[in-house]
């Protein structure tokens, strides 16, 4: 059986990331594993898009929907390098709005076997592709989910800011519910997927996917409970030494943006439950499991050692975190 191949996704939105979008990028074309292709998927901005067409002019060839960039001009020249250079396809969304269906969008034009995705303000470790696509050398892996570090824009992490929390700036927390390596849904910034799978289960859910900065989030909750319904034998796994490195501005380092981003993800969750063809307790087991990690371990541990000077301001984000996941749940459900 061939090697399967590759093509790793970076969606993305907005000329204000232009610097890390390219570093996203860079990071890709350095991997130890070189990618099939990299698919650069612009949401609704024609500026951006054309901006990509012109930065990485260098032998272009037109696809349907997508232009497919033979080479980075940061990169040397074929000439010099004994490796043909990786591609670059731009494609562009110009239908529903949202990552969910950007997403959708780069899926249909990739060519690879697997799908690989990306955040755009994030930073590849030199082997994260081959660790990511290693587990797939066992038939029945699906879909792959790898670590993210959060990389702190101001230097340091908060004190008050709990490493059980670090979905909120969507890295790998602290209590990640896991069966052996085995996840019940991976994490959308840093995963991959064989390309089959959308063929069996479908795209991504528009309705569950983020729009801009706008609220939106558990479209690989959905999937992978789809994947789970359809594929009982499938298997979902974690790869931690997948890594990436996530930016985190400051501004996602507030007490607001705590309650904002958590009440989204109760929000969210409602839609997610409503959604599943598994039962109530199957499609949260991973949320019901989370929770009593905070509560009978997380909160616990740190009232123990109050007299630390972050360990009271931490607990009360974790409460605070709680409180607004509830709420959002409760109101997604009101609303339902």
């Amino acid at each position: 059986m061939n090697k399967p191949t590759a093509s790793v996704i970076i969606c993305c939105y907005t000329e204000e990331r232009l610097k890390d979008i390219h570093e996203a990028v860079e990071s890709v074309l350095a991997q130890t594993l070189k990618p099939h292709e990299v698919i650069i998927a612009v949401d609704h901005n024609k500026q951006l898009y054309e901006g990509f067409a012109e930065t990485y002019q260098d032998s272009v060839e037109i696809r349907k929907n997508s232009v497919n960039l033979n080479r980075s001009p940061n990169r040397r020249s074929p000439v010099s390098d004994p490796q043909p250079p990786v591609p670059i396809v731009l494609v562009l969304n110009e239908g529903a709005r949202g990552f969910s269906a950007t997403k959708n969008v780069a899926i249909r034009a990739a060519k690879g076997d697997i799908v690989a995705f990306l955040d755009d303000d994030a930073i590849a470790e030199k082997d994260w592709l081959l660790y990511l696509t290693k587990l797939f050398k066992d038939e029945s892996v699906v879909a792959v989910g790898g670590r993210t570090i959060p990389l702190w824009l101001n230097g340091r992490r908060p004190s008050w800011f709990p490493e059980e929390l670090d979905w909120i700036v969507g890295c790998t927390y602290k209590g990640l519910p896991l069966n052996g390596n085995e996840i019940r849904n991976v994490p959308g910034g840093n995963t991959a997927f064989r390309k089959g799978v959308f063929e069996k289960v479908g795209f991504f859910r528009s309705e569950t996917g983020r729009i801009g900065t706008t609220a939106g989030c558990g479209e690989e909750a959905d999937l992978c409970l789809r994947i789970t319904h359809a594929m009982p034998e499938a298997l979902i796994a974690y790869q931690e030494k997948a890594i990436i490195h996530h930016k985190v501005a400051p501004h996602r380092t507030t007490w607001r943006y705590l309650w904002k981003r958590s009440y989204n993800e109760g929000f969210y969750k409602s839609l997610v439950k409503r959604l599943s063809s598994d039962s109530s307790q199957t499609a949260l087991s991973t949320e019901d499991s989370y929770l009593r990690y905070l509560l009978f371990k997380s909160i616990p541990e740190r009232l123990a050692q109050f007299y630390r000077g972050e360990s009271l301001p931490q607990t009360a984000a974790i409460i605070v975190c709680i409180a607004a996941t509830g709420v959002g749940y409760l109101v997604g459900k009101a609303r339902a």
